[in-house]
């Protein structure tokens, strides 16, 4: 294959990192929730478009041996990297290819799942039309399509700040210095304190997450010659004359209308995922599609909840248990304190239905359990979980990927395909778990770092954490 022109993307590396929304365990949770039967993860065919350096492909592929991962990138440079890093692993199910995504083959074939994180809203109009084409040409019966994009209404608070930008650096050509300007107008507008007190508080939190992206992140997102924002409506439409249709959202709970009843908005789903964007003031989305011709069944409930597994963060604190995405219960029925104890007690492994009949008493009051913590955004859907972990080896080993990650990147992906970064104990534990050394040996090397704990501190702790290193996947 020839070799690609350089492009900014080499200049300013962009950085690639696990997203978890876009692991096929994700896409299938969604699609099975609606009614489609999708791959299994463990044996199906995926495809990202723009991959990168392959940052969210190698854990993926690493995890799972069975299935096979394609990506493609523009960036020649971030591909013979992320081909290097699947080498060091030993990684022989990926394959990165430096291509443009106008020159895809029809040779590649179907995939189960196609990925295109960070591209819709930052491609020419005409490479839209062809990336919904691809996914159309090359998306199986029961494929599903993740393609994220920038959206309306709140899409308009970052346009805001990217025109700021855009002016002050208008003529400025080095990337880096673009960079470095942009950042100081950022913290600008953040210290002037001349906005009104209703808008202080929604600019210091744009210019703060704008402020703690990557640089390559602000370079090829924020301030990229091209940054369109849509409408779900709009793309869904798009996404239709293309023949494909909406299947949902990759955070599922964003679907459904708990706290704010849309019954006033008939039922449509788009026309409810559309008031759902403009009473929330979404401003990314991270959206599925299937093909048109896929009959789904909505909305879902609680008898579907049988099929899958789940998965919490729950912790008890000042009187209300905490979940994900910071969902709170306070003073829950027992039952349902029970559920969400024994989800948080492996997490982030997660358990499946008969698992947690146990704490529930009751099948039927776990369904109605479970769907209401899954569609509040509490828990977490899956489709597939490894094999769950046994007991701690007398010579703890982490896995080739975790210890490869934690001595390049300072950061490890858990089994919920999210990077974690690491306190330098964490990383010298990691380093230290080769299957050579027991808990003694371990322990006295742990406590000779400087303003580490007593040796017998860390070796009565050293069960509790690597217990939890196995809960999040990272030891063989």
């Amino acid at each position: 294959m020839n070799r690609m022109p350089a492009t900014s993307y080499d200049e300013i590396p962009y950085l690639s990192k696990p997203i978890d929304a876009t692991h096929p365990d994700r896409l299938a949770s969604v699609a099975a929730l609606f009614g489609m039967n999708p791959a299994p993860v463990t044996a199906c065919r995926v495809l990202e478009i723009g991959c990168g350096s392959g940052g969210n492909l190698l854990p993926m592929a690493y995890h799972l041996p069975g299935s096979r991962f394609t990506g493609i990138d523009l960036a020649g440079q971030a591909i013979v990297e992320g081909r290097r890093a699947a080498a060091d692993l030993g990684i022989a199910n990926l394959e990165l290819i430096a291509m443009d995504l106008r020159e895809m083959p029809d040779s590649f074939g179907e995939f189960d799942y196609i990925i295109a994180h960070g591209l819709f809203s930052w491609i020419p109009d005409e490479l839209r039309d062809r990336l919904l084409d691809l996914c159309r040409d090359h998306l199986a019966p029961q494929g599903v399509a993740f393609i994220s994009f920038n959206a309306m209404p709140g899409g308009h608070v970052r346009q805001m700040m990217r025109d700021m930008m855009l002016y002050h650096i208008r003529d400025e050509a080095d990337p880096r210095q673009r960079i470095a300007r942009s950042q100081a107008l950022l913290r600008k507008v953040s210290e002037s304190h001349l906005v009104s007190a209703a808008w202080q508080p929604m600019i210091e939190n744009e210019v703060r997450s704008s402020l703690n992206l990557d640089p390559g992140w602000l370079y090829h997102d924020e301030i990229a010659p091209i940054n369109d924002p849509f409408l779900i409506r709009d793309f869904a439409a798009r996404a239709a004359r293309h023949s494909l249709q909406y299947l949902g959202d990759a955070q599922p709970h964003l679907m459904f209308d708990s706290r704010v009843p849309l019954d006033w908005v008939g039922g449509d789903v788009i026309e409810r995922e559309q008031y759902f964007d403009f009473l929330c003031f979404r401003s990314f989305r991270m959206t599925l599609l299937c093909r048109s011709e896929v009959a789904l069944a909505r909305p879902p409930g609680p008898e579907q909840m049988d099929q899958f597994y789940f998965a919490s963060s729950a912790r008890e604190a000042n009187g209300q248990i905490q979940g994900l995405h910071s969902v709170c219960m306070k003073n829950p029925p027992e039952p349902v304190a029970r559920v969400a104890r024994a989800m948080g007690a492996v997490y982030p492994q997660p358990l499946s239905f008969q698992e947690l009949l146990a704490p529930a008493g009751d099948p039927d009051a776990l369904r109605t359990i479970l769907f209401m913590l899954v569609t509040s955004g509490f828990a977490a859907l899956h489709t597939h979980r490894d094999k769950p972990p046994g007991p701690l080896r007398s010579h703890p080993r982490a896995n080739r990927l975790a210890r490869w990650e934690s001595a390049v990147m300072g950061v490890v992906t858990w089994c919920d395909h999210q990077p974690r970064a690491l306190d330098s104990l964490t990383r010298a534990l990691i380093d230290l778990m080769d299957g050579t050394r027991d808990f003694d040996s371990i322990a006295k090397h742990l406590a000779r770092a400087q303003g580490a704990p007593p040796v017998e501190e860390v070796r009565a702790r050293l069960p509790e954490v690597l217990t939890a290193l196995s809960h999040a996947g990272l030891l063989e």
